[in-house]
């Protein structure tokens, strides 16, 4: 007898067959989870495109390593990695480098676009958190070296309260991959990079100065030398695959001039070639844009009369990138030609 108000249910009792009801374990639920994710052990991770894309740029596992600073056994085994993942075979490997299978050509314009689509999204992410101030990466081969860079940053800063600059040091055969990925919005280069296909601004055009020891001989003289009469030092250069551009003309310059190659050496970086030189075991041409290179007894500078030009250039994306590209860019041009005021630059499609 139920008294009035009162409310009954009934609950079907284990192993009772009621109509619509289906008795499922916590086991049995996480199981049927699982068979019915699509991407169960196939997740990519952005960082496995990114490595992907590296390596395609570079064509060779060891030269995207440098690129990437990570082993090769490990860059290999991500690749290996990635392949299992997409069940498919994406590259050919051998001592010449790597060439894409058919797979491979059509997973690289989706990995870029992937890249590029979440450098967007984050990109407006972080601009609907900064509540206004816009960030801007700015990359060249040698931050501190480059007196224009660091000057720009703080007259754009000081023009517009809202810009802010991270600069950040990045060698030149990385610079336009990190471009098109969004990582860098301005890249600052001497000369123009093969395969560059961005916009370009030149800013100035650097000579070539001869970079010695304090107590080199040369360092005594007070006009500017000639490459020929520096037959016999030993000429410390940058590396290929981090600054091609300066290791290209350098190399040329010196070969012109009748230097042999057994005379020329790598070390690396531009700071392992400054090491090298501040320790007395040779000389190194640099252009004169490195303007805190030398001083303090250490390194001294001398003019050279027959050396190459280089120029030093600005590449980004294009101004609908981020809008505050061009107002670096005009800062730039401005710090690089020593004045208090920005100028328009003249564009050309590199």
């Amino acid at each position: 007898m139920l008294q009035r108000g009162s409310l009954c249910c009934t609950w079907p009792m284990p192993g009772s067959r009621a109509e619509g009801f289906t008795r499922t374990s916590r086991s049995e639920m996480k199981l049927s989870e699982r068979i019915r994710s699509p991407y169960n052990n196939q997740a990519v991770s952005l960082k496995l495109l990114h490595h992907f894309v590296v390596v395609c740029e570079a064509t060779s596992l060891s030269r995207a390593a440098h690129v990437l600073n990570v082993c090769q056994s490990n860059l290999t085994l991500q690749m290996s990695d990635l392949e299992r993942r997409m069940g498919v075979q994406l590259m050919h490997r051998s001592w010449k480098g790597v060439e894409l299978t058919e797979a491979g050509q059509i997973l690289l314009p989706e990995a870029k676009g992937m890249l590029r689509r979440f450098e967007k999204v984050k990109a407006q992410v972080q601009q609907a958190h900064l509540h206004g101030r816009v960030d801007l990466a700015c990359a060249c081969f040698s931050v501190p070296d480059y007196a224009a860079v660091p000057t720009a940053a703080r007259m754009l800063r000081r023009n517009d309260g809202r810009f802010e600059v991270k600069l950040t040091e990045m060698p030149s055969s990385a610079q336009p991959i990190a471009l098109e990925n969004g990582q860098i919005n301005v890249a600052v280069m001497l000369g123009k990079l093969p395969n560059i296909h961005f916009r370009v601004v030149k800013l100035m055009e650097a000579k070539t100065s001869l970079l010695t020891s304090e107590g080199h001989v040369w360092a005594r003289s007070s006009e500017a030398v000639s490459l020929k009469h520096l037959v016999g030092e030993h000429f410390w250069m940058v590396d290929r695959t981090v600054e091609p551009v300066l290791h290209h003309v350098t190399t040329r310059a010196l070969m012109n001039a009748g230097i042999p190659n057994s005379a020329m050496r790598t070390a690396g970086s531009l700071k392992d070639v400054i090491a090298q030189v501040a320790t007395g075991s040779g000389v190194a041409l640099l252009p004169d844009c490195l303007g805190s290179v030398g001083g303090g007894g250490v390194l001294c500078r001398v003019p050279v009369a027959d050396g190459p030009v280089m120029d030093l250039v600005a590449a980004h994306r294009g101004f609908k990138s981020n809008k505050g590209t061009k107002e670096l860019i005009d800062c730039l041009v401005a710090a690089a030609a020593g004045e208090s005021e920005a100028r328009t630059p003249t564009w050309s499609r590199g």
